[in-house]
């Protein structure tokens, strides 16, 4: 009687001599027409439905990055107007340009023209014609922008302007103060601020007086969302100039009129 092993065995032999003629022809054919197709067809199909997703991620991954970037701009100028009235001297036209009422309800149109000269939000120096290469010297504005202008902003320091600032504010509070030639001016210590950070690619429509002040949403994209036409970016702070003894009162009053 044979075991299971040896019948086993025997089948195993028998499975070798009948594909032993086969060994070592395989490795010598080519891929035949046919198969070579469907190997194509099938990486294509491959391709076509990894490829999509792809685009949509690194188009959704720069869009926010564009968006923090504008975040970051939008309270880096609300902190440099907050610290000009900090410091104390200072004259209403170094604050941004303010509009009659508070700014829920006057909600000022997006600017139309650019203010002369590039900003830097680097550590780059734009004007250090030393450098190796040599960088741009486009000088940073000289001036505060009216409601109708906007600011170039370079973040990267490339000389190329990657955002427009547009910033404003409401009339607020005010004490009276002297100013160079020793006349009596209204000085304002409490008012709040409105930044709307656009893209640089929002250019052209602001120009053609078509761009809009809503924020623009950030949601799954294959292009450049709705940074064409809306801000990146849109942020309302109020500013009280704390050192002073009217500080209280000014922000009380602001607070008063709905407007902090």
């Amino acid at each position: 009687m044979r075991t299971s092993d040896s019948s086993q065995s025997v089948r195993s032999l028998r499975f070798l001599v009948r594909w032993l003629p086969f060994l070592g022809h395989s490795s010598e054919q080519g891929l035949t027409l046919i198969e070579s197709l469907v190997a194509i067809v099938v990486i294509s199909i491959t391709l076509v439905a990894i490829t999509p997703p792809i685009f949509f991620a690194t188009a959704t991954r720069i869009q926010n990055r564009r968006a923090e970037q504008g975040l970051a701009l939008a309270q880096g100028e609300v902190e440099r107007v907050r610290t000009i009235v900090e410091r104390g001297q200072y004259f209403d036209t170094d604050l941004p340009a303010p509009v009659t009422g508070a700014l829920s309800n006057t909600n000022p149109a997006p600017p139309t023209t650019a203010l002369t000269g590039l900003r830097k939000a680097s550590n780059v120096d734009l004007r250090d014609t030393t450098a190796s290469p040599p960088l741009c010297t486009e000088a940073s504005p000289s001036a505060q922008p009216s409601l109708t202008q906007y600011v170039r902003v370079d973040v990267d320091g490339d000389c190329t302007a990657d955002f427009l600032v547009q910033t404003f504010r409401t009339a607020g509070t005010s004490i009276q103060s002297t100013d160079n030639a020793g006349n009596t001016t209204n000085l304002s210590v409490g008012f709040t601020m409105g930044v709307r950070v656009y893209s640089v690619l929002a250019e052209a429509n602001l120009k053609a007086g078509k761009a809009e002040t809503t924020q623009a949403s950030l949601r799954m994209t294959s292009g450049q969302g709705g940074f064409r036409l809306r801000p990146v970016s849109v942020l309302y702070s109020t500013v009280v100039k704390n050192s002073n003894s009217q500080g209280l009162s000014s922000y009380r009053e602001l607070c008063k009129a709905g407007k902090c």
